[in-house]
């Protein structure tokens, strides 16, 4: 069997070499007919990002925090991860120690849960994917989105790329996919071809509306400057959160921007906190512009801290959709007035309700200046959020834990049938 890649892309939209390694692709299909058959254990598996946040780790942290009589884990390639969760005594596991160990650990789950596509979860390696094939496979995807994704992705790009197939085929694995609301449910069985939808809040989301655990800081730790300027309620904190774009980077990445951007904080006795995208973070950070403009990477969870913030400054983040719960401004550049892919940012992709200020090159400061206090979409947006999120956001978690308890009894309890011949049949024969 060919060895797996021990650390995951980067980005799945540039995998490294996808024609490699022909034995380890059959080997999914070996691999899956195993997991469909073998008897699975009560047990949990949880996979996330390059770091410790995002959907996956509030319900993982639920799950650990309630007993619920299976066996909980945190699966990882990433050794600051591990030695994170270690630390703080939770239970995980390191998919890089030992590949027979690891294949073993998949074969045997009842139930994966991940909020991205295993594509990158499962570090590019096909035979791991196919390891999971008998578990129930619960996808709790990263936020809403105005991009196409996966499956929608298909009249844009050339099928004829093998890279580009496989990261659709690991998408389309998804036994179950949560959708907070109805008015979503249409996007993501187009974008993942799931029809089993669940109804409930996004987990990262329940740290927006109530205070954070200890424990659901893991991941959210700000350097002391930055924390501060945070916890600073003598000044207006601005959220900076540029997307991830297939092209070419927007206006609102560039250093002309950032340092626009710090004259206006400074201006206005205002801070900004900007957040590089998760797949970004190998980028070095745009740095500090005085003591009114603080960057963090991109693995850093600021979920817990969001609350905090007086508003929001992106391009088409699915971070912004989440802001909602706050009820303050949401500014975003508009990129119509430069261009980056096409067919993206797809606003038709959401319901029409007026929920954001949108700004250009040309006008940045007088929107901010017009919008950030009086906050005229203020109804509307509360609109929007009542689309959006139709369940109490504060119970996402307790809701999936349902959800998951009831996939790991099913993938325990396998169900047969027995047959009685008829007394005699044989002989009448």
């Amino acid at each position: 069997m060919a060895k797996p890649h021990h650390a995951p892309a980067r980005a799945a939209e540039k995998p490294a070499d996808p024609y490699r390694d022909l034995e380890s692709r059959v080997a999914l299909y070996e691999f899956a007919e195993l997991s469909a058959k073998v008897s699975k254990r009560p047990l949990v598996l949880f996979f996330g990002r390059q770091s410790f946040c995002d959907n996956t780790k509030y319900l993982y942290l639920h799950l650990v925090e309630s007993n619920p009589g299976y066996e909980v884990l945190w699966c990882t390639w990433h050794e600051p991860v591990l030695r994170q969760l270690r630390g703080a005594g939770l239970p995980c596991f390191d998919l890089r120690a030992d590949m027979a160990s690891t294949i073993k650990l998949l074969l045997a789950a009842a139930t994966v849960v991940c909020c991205e596509n295993p594509f990158a979860a499962f570090a590019m390696a096909p035979e791991l994917v196919g390891c999971i094939e008998g578990a129930r496979k619960i996808q709790l995807w990263h936020g809403i989105s105005v991009k196409h994704l996966d499956l929608m992705l298909v009249p844009h790009m050339d099928t004829r790329d093998l890279g580009f197939r496989t990261a659709i085929r690991y998408a389309m694995r998804a036994d179950h996919l949560l959708s907070p609301a109805s008015a979503l449910d249409d996007f993501w069985v187009r974008a993942f071809g799931c029809t089993s939808l669940v109804r409930a809040g996004l987990p990262r989301n329940e740290v927006i509306v109530r205070e954070p655990s200890a424990r659901e800081l893991l991941g959210a730790e700000l350097p002391a400057a930055v924390e501060a300027a945070v916890r600073d309620t003598s000044r207006r904190k601005i959220l900076l959160t540029p997307t991830w774009q297939r092209g070419q980077a927007l206006y609102v990445s560039t250093p002309a921007f950032y340092e626009r951007l710090a004259r206006w904080a400074q201006a206005n006795d205002a801070v900004v906190i900007g957040k590089t995208h998760p797949f970004l973070q190998h980028l070095p950070l745009p740095g500090t512009l005085g003591e009114h403009l603080h960057f963090v990477g991109g693995g850093v969870d600021l979920y817990p801290w969001m609350s905090h913030m007086d508003a929001m400054i992106t391009d088409y983040s699915s971070i912004m959709f989440d802001f909602l719960l706050t009820n303050r401004p949401i500014f975003t550049f508009d990129s119509r007035t430069q261009v980056s892919y096409g067919f993206e940012p797809d606003w038709s992709l959401v319901p029409d309700h007026a929920f954001r200020y949108a700004f250009d090159q040309s006008n940045m400061d007088a929107v901010l200046d017009a919008n950030l206090t009086s906050h005229p979409l203020a109804a509307s947006q509360r609109t929007m959020q009542a689309a959006l999120y139709e369940t109490n956001p504060a119970s996402a978690c307790a809701e999936l834990a349902q959800l998951v308890t009831h996939c790991t009894s099913a993938g325990v309890q396998k169900t047969f049938d027995v047959i009685h011949p008829e007394p005699g049949a044989a002989r009448a024969a």
